[in-house]
């Protein structure tokens, strides 16, 4: 496999090439360019596996690369990297895009490396959702992704999410249910500020889903029962005020 960096800072460069000769020398680096203009026009014209992005460098914001290539180009995965914190974070989750956190780490590196060589390849429409998202100041929408596809959905669509273990239950008005595996307490924090609430430590219900609020359980619109915790039944007429 082969790929690129795309990264201003020197010795960002220097760590992931490191890093890849260290744990995986059988990987190829066709060069690195500190502008996301420049590094398209070289990915026009050379086939390349995956390439590390910064998400700023150079005046440039690394998601903007779908505006330099056509759909048919974004043929290799991209490992983001950031040092970014708060929404930034929150928009690549809700995307379903890994990324780095710098300065880097040898295991969530090699981790973002494996996932590469198994094709965990990220899509347009993941980049182009990540694209609004790090402008907008409300969340409509997320892109849900497991085994068997990606899933965009908007938030209005979801009834509630149920956890199981560390995956999550995601349950929609058209009574699809998709599972991904990611804990409840990932996506607790990604609805924050929105019509999204916890009532009990193993569900998060949409709020305009519900029907009724009893002594300690909640009837939605589809008539699934929820339980309400003692302690959050306050807190949740506070919430509806």
């Amino acid at each position: 496999m082969n790929y690129l960096i795309i990264e201003d800072e020197v010795n960002a460069v220097l760590v992931v090439k490191s890093y890849v000769e260290r744990f995986f020398p059988e990987m190829t680096c066709l060069g690195d360019f500190d502008k996301i203009s420049t590094a398209c026009e070289f990915l026009k014209e050379n086939k390349v596996d995956f390439i590390f992005l910064d998400v700023q460098l150079n005046g440039e914001i690394g998601i903007d690369i779908v505006k330099y290539l056509p759909k048919e180009k974004l043929t290799f995965e991209i490992i983001f990297t950031t040092a970014y914190s708060g929404f930034a974070l929150e928009a690549f989750a809700l995307c379903a895009i890994d990324y780095l956190l710098k300065p880097l780490k040898e295991d969530r590196f090699v981790e973002a490396i494996e996932r590469v060589i198994k094709k965990n390849k990220v899509s347009s429409e993941q980049l182009e959702l990540l694209q609004y998202l790090s402008k907008a100041e409300t969340i409509d929408k997320i892109i849900l992704k497991n085994s068997e596809g990606q899933y965009p959905i908007q938030l209005n669509e979801i009834v509630y999410l149920k956890a199981d273990n560390v995956y999550t239950e995601f349950y929609l008005l058209t009574k699809k249910r998709i599972v991904v595996s990611r804990p409840l307490k990932e996506y607790e924090l990604l609805l924050t500020n929105t019509q999204f609430f916890k009532p009990h430590r193993s569900y998060i219900i949409n709020t305009a889903q519900i029907a009724k609020i009893l002594v300690n359980e909640i009837q939605m619109k589809d008539q699934t029962m929820i339980p309400l915790a003692r302690d959050k039944k306050r807190e949740l007429e506070l919430f509806l005020k």
